[in-house]
C-alpha cells in the first residue's frame, strides 16, 4: 500500500528515559457512546465526540514528524492504559502518568460516576492490573476513563523532554486544544505504569 524510508518509521517500542508523554486527543469517547445508547446524552455532545471521532490524526502526525519523536502510538480499544503498557513491556521503563493532566471529556466523568461502563473496560482494567498502580488520590471514574476502549482515539507521542512543551504548543496551535503532557518515561526493570 505504500513505501516509507526505514529512518522514517515510528514505533510503540523506542521509548527513552526522561522522555514525556504527549496524548493529543481527550478521553471517555466509550464511555460517552455507551451513554448515547441508554438515551441520556445531549444533541449537543453527541454532535461533539462523533466530531472528535471523525477528526483525523493526520495532522497531529505531521506536525509530530518535526520533533525528535522517540514512539508513538494510537489509543483506540486497549485504552490508554492497555496501550501504554504495550509500548512499556520488554522496554526496562516504567511510566508515571498524571491523573489530572490526562485530557478527558468532562461529561465522561459524570457518566463513568453512573456506572456508564462500556464492557471492554472491564476487561482492558483486569489485562493490565498487574503491571497498573492507581494511587488513591485517583478517583474511580478518572480510572475508569484510562481504560475506556476510545474509537479513533489520538496519538500517544514519547518525545525527549527538552522538546516536550514545543511539541503540545505546536499541536495546540494547529487546532487540537486538548492536547497535553500527561506523564514521563524513567529506567525501571519492573516495567509499572504509575498513576497519580
Amino acid at each position: 500500500t505504500g513505501i516509507i524510508h526505514p529512518s522514517r518509521v515510528l514505533t510503540k517500542k523506542n521509548l527513552q528515559p526522561k522522555n514525556r508523554l504527549v496524548l493529543t486527543k481527550p478521553l471517555g469517547t466509550g464511555i460517552v457512546n455507551t451513554a448515547i445508547k441508554a438515551g441520556m446524552v445531549s444533541a449537543d455532545l453527541t454532535d461533539k465526540v462523533t466530531r472528535l471521532m471523525a477528526s483525523l490524526n493526520r495532522d497531529a502526525a505531521e506536525i509530530m514528524s518535526r520533533f525528535d519523536v522517540h514512539a508513538c502510538t494510537d489509543i483506540t480499544g486497549f485504552g490508554l492504559i492497555g496501550h501504554l503498557a504495550e509500548m512499556i513491556c520488554g522496554s526496562n521503563m516504567s511510566v508515571r502518568i498524571f491523573s489530572e493532566q490526562v485530557p478527558v471529556i468532562p461529561e465522561a466523568l459524570d457518566f463513568a460516576a453512573m456506572g456508564l461502563i462500556p464492557a471492554g473496560a472491564y476487561r482492558n482494567r483486569e489485562f493490565r492490573e498487574s503491571m497498573t498502580n492507581f494511587a488513591e488520590t485517583v478517583e474511580r471514574s478518572r480510572q475508569d476513563i484510562m481504560v475506556d476502549p476510545q474509537t479513533s482515539g489520538g496519538l500517544l507521542i514519547s518525545v525527549g523532554c527538552d522538546k516536550a512543551d514545543d511539541l503540545v504548543k505546536a499541536l495546540q496551535d494547529a487546532g487540537m486544544s486538548d492536547t497535553s503532557e500527561i506523564g514521563e518515561i524513567q529506567k525501571d526493570p519492573e516495567e509499572k505504569i504509575w498513576v497519580v
